[in-house]
């Protein structure tokens, strides 16, 4: 996405920077955004690398859980989700594009986020929330729940 914004409005953004998840805070408009999106959701993320061990502790978790994957993403971008998660050869038994995670009634044994704001949400239904830390999400921890994370090795020594 800042890659997106610096080369189509040539606001350049450092992921380090980023301490909020709203790009608007940023300067980047509404309509800007808009048109961020609309790209993303049909080209870009079908262009995505992987999170540094995300493919390997996934197929590790895939053995022992179902993996109900549940994304805020715009559904217009279920096509491009789906493609990408097939070329990556990443497994998954479930897909769910809705902003309100919490509220889906799937009974989560562990949920792995990286915005702050799910994740309290989430753990307020009693699931455990592995917080992959960002600078979006640096708020101190407010639910017993809810744990900070560095790495998917980390979420391996929790789960497995």
């Amino acid at each position: 996405m800042r890659a997106m914004i610096h080369q189509m409005f040539g606001i350049a953004l450092r992921e380090e920077q980023m301490t909020q998840y709203d790009y608007m805070t940023y300067g980047v408009t509404e309509e800007q955004l808009g048109r961020v999106f609309r790209l993303f959701n049909t080209e870009v993320c079908r262009t995505l690398k992987v999170v540094q061990g995300a493919k390997a502790a996934m197929q590790q978790l895939a053995g022992r859980y179902e993996i109900a994957l549940v994304t805020s993403r715009n559904p217009e971008s279920k096509a491009s989700t789906e493609y990408w998660l097939k070329a990556k050869g990443l497994p998954y038994d479930q897909l769910h594009f809705d902003d309100d995670k919490h509220a889906l009634g799937i009974p989560y044994h562990a949920f792995i986020e990286d915005r702050h704001e799910h994740a309290h949400l989430i753990a307020e239904t009693g699931a455990t929330v592995y917080l992959l830390t960002r600078p979006w999400n640096a708020a101190p921890l407010a639910h017993p729940n809810v744990r900070r994370v560095h790495s998917w090795s980390e979420i391996l020594d929790h789960l497995l």
